[in-house]
């Protein structure tokens, strides 16, 4: 460990080469639970991930450990932003980072797609969701809750639509890549439309994020409320969806002819997650809560379990440091997780290059791996100094995220 672990109860602050704004530790916290989240889903799939402990482990992750990482992005941009006070100068200087941030996710998430590996890499989404972002990073959290509470109810049923009439019921397919490009219709109709994580339905978590960071996070009676709508919402979604396939006639109406093999393994219930969409043959897939498929219900579950977390990590830490100082036995585990957290990007990029090199040898069986994976993650960031040292690539988009500010002025 490089340095002393923090002792304010809600906020450890950046060293040398980072923001100097405070970071909510619980944020951090939140932020590496998506990370190991992802990581469970991504070593613990495949023959016999749907049994046992690994069943539990990845059924628990499956779908809602990317929408947590997706809703903690608009969560951050909103925090960057000013918080629950945004200025107009922070709001401007964002917006003109987020367009660089933006491009340097998609390069990325273009170049890791050219390695080998089984894992449906998230981040050409995630640039191109943080456009989305631009244009309404001044808003409030009110105006930002209605749109995500509109994206989640409008969003599926258009996808579902052009997908239907524009026949693109497709499997979202391998990964993109800068070979990819030779086809830019196809490119832009995947991110946007039938990739894994599209982008028109998961704008659904980007607002949701941005409306919680608008929020005063600092506030135990916040992270309260935040996490007691995100559990009323996930259970919520739940029992619509449990209703809604008894209403349709059952998960087996659904699943007719070449679908089954793709969306069910009995033809009675449905696998554990979907490529992204919903199958376009019936609307009732629209309020059918699968991991993974965009529909209604998906959207509004995931979206109440992020708020869940994210509220719980804050009030833990609340709740650790009302006396004002985080006692030493609780002090390290939570210094680790923030380290982690902070530095998700560079931990992710790593990840996938693991998985993609363990995956074609099988050296490591999955609960090894998995161990071995959020251990290294959080040995990595401590020794990198995180979380008052920024990753290094998270600190190469920042700097030329920030160089592109100062030439503009």
């Amino acid at each position: 460990m490089t340095s002393r672990p923090p002792s304010h109860p809600a906020a450890t602050t950046t060293g040398p080469g980072a923001s100097s704004a405070a970071r909510l530790t619980g944020i951090d916290i939140a932020r590496s639970f998506a990370l190991f989240g992802m990581m469970a889903t991504h070593v613990l799939s495949g023959s016999g991930s749907d049994t046992g402990a690994m069943g539990v482990v990845h059924d628990i992750a499956g779908g809602r450990a990317a929408a947590l990482f997706a809703v903690l992005a608009g969560l951050g941009l909103a925090l960057a932003s000013g918080g629950d006070r945004p200025t107009a100068e922070k709001v401007s200087r964002v917006r003109r980072t987020t367009l660089v941030r933006s491009g340097a996710l998609v390069a990325l998430g273009l170049t890791l797609g050219l390695v080998d590996t089984p894992v449906a890499i998230i981040l050409a989404y995630y640039g191109l969701l943080f456009l989305a972002a631009v244009p309404v990073l001044a808003r409030g959290a009110r105006a930002l809750a209605v749109a995500a509470v509109l994206c989640a109810v409008v969003t599926p049923a258009i996808s579902y639509w052009l997908r239907g009439a524009g026949g693109l019921d497709e499997h979202s397919g391998s990964n993109l890549s800068w070979r990819s490009l030779t086809d830019v219709a196809s490119v832009v109709r995947h991110l946007l439309l039938t990739g894994y994580y599209p982008v028109l339905t998961w704008t659904t978590y980007l607002f949701a994020g941005l409306a919680i960071g608008r929020l005063a996070l600092r506030s135990p009676r916040v992270a309260g409320a935040v996490a007691a709508t995100g559990a009323a919402l996930a259970a919520g979604a739940w029992l619509v969806s449990e209703f809604a396939v008894r209403a349709g006639g059952g998960f087996a109406t659904l699943v007719t002819g070449d679908l089954l093999s793709r969306y069910s393994a009995d033809g009675q219930t449905p696998n554990d997650g979907f490529y992204g969409t919903t199958p376009v043959n019936d609307p009732w897939w629209l309020l059918v809560r699968v991991a993974h498929s965009g529909s209604i219900t998906d959207l509004v579950h995931t979206t109440g379990t992020s708020m869940l977390v994210i509220g719980l990590t804050l009030l833990t830490v609340h709740a650790l440091g009302r006396r004002g100082e985080i006692p030493a036995i609780a002090r390290v585990p939570l210094h680790m997780l923030a380290a982690a957290g902070s530095m998700t990007l560079t931990l992710y990029c790593l990840h996938v290059l693991a998985v993609g090199f363990n995956s074609g040898s099988d050296l490591v069986p999955p609960w090894p791996y998995l161990v071995l994976n959020v251990v290294g993650a959080i040995v990595i960031a401590l020794l990198w100094g995180a979380p008052r040292r920024r990753g290094p690539i998270e600190d190469a988009i920042a700097t030329a995220a920030a160089g592109t500010v100062t030439s503009y002025r």
